[in-house]
């Protein structure tokens, strides 16, 4: 029977894919804080100041392969992930009925801004099942994030046909289409029922 792993191993030295795990990394939270007159009250036509904090994550990178080939990219995207024991222990007063329905939601591919990853079982580079969030989205500048790459050692990298489910749910969550009006749900009291097939009274 053919395997079909998860993950591979590459050096520090390789180039950047999408796909790859890059762990503890540092991203910039932007902030907005509103901007004060010289009396210290608020200004009439609201204005910000921009600033921001630093904030470490696990993340994957999301951005493709072609484009970050020979760095096309002035910037790299990529989500943060969470461990499966991580995601479990966010919810310490859920029952655990409650903690089964919302994983296998996310396995399935039903909770939109997740996205399931695989364990890796590598002897040299065990990782429990991560879930990605999707709806979170940071940019390293590439030369940053190739250095951040490089610094950190080897690293796990996702294979296909698992690096494409996630391009696919990456993808997927940003072109969604909400219907103003939806085709109704089939149900039996409107279903048209084939001749050929006796109804019960």
């Amino acid at each position: 029977m053919q395997e079909y792993p998860w993950y591979d191993v590459v050096e520090e030295s390789e180039d950047l894919e999408q796909g790859d795990f890059i762990d503890n990394c540092d991203v910039l939270i932007p902030e907005y804080i509103p901007a004060q007159a010289e009396d210290g009250s608020l200004t009439d036509l609201q204005e910000y100041e921009p600033t921001g904090l630093v904030a470490t994550y696990n993340v994957v990178i999301v951005s493709q392969s072609c484009d970050l080939e020979n760095g096309k990219l002035d910037y790299v995207l990529m989500c943060p992930m969470i461990s499966y024991s991580e995601h479990v222990n966010q919810y310490p007063d859920a029952n655990l009925k409650a903690i089964r329905n919302n994983l296998e939601e996310i396995r399935l591919g039903r909770r939109h801004r997740y996205c399931m990853l695989g364990e890796c079982k590598r002897d040299d580079f065990l990782r429990e099942i991560q879930i990605v969030d999707l709806g979170t989205v940071f940019s390293v500048p590439y030369n940053v994030m190739k250095h951040m790459a490089r610094s950190r050692g080897k690293r796990l990298r996702l294979l296909s046909p698992y690096k494409e489910k996630l391009a696919q749910a990456f993808a997927y969550y940003y072109m969604r289409v909400a219907l103003p009006i939806d085709i109704p749900i089939f149900d039996k009291g409107t279903m048209l029922v084939p001749t050929t097939i006796k109804t019960r009274e």
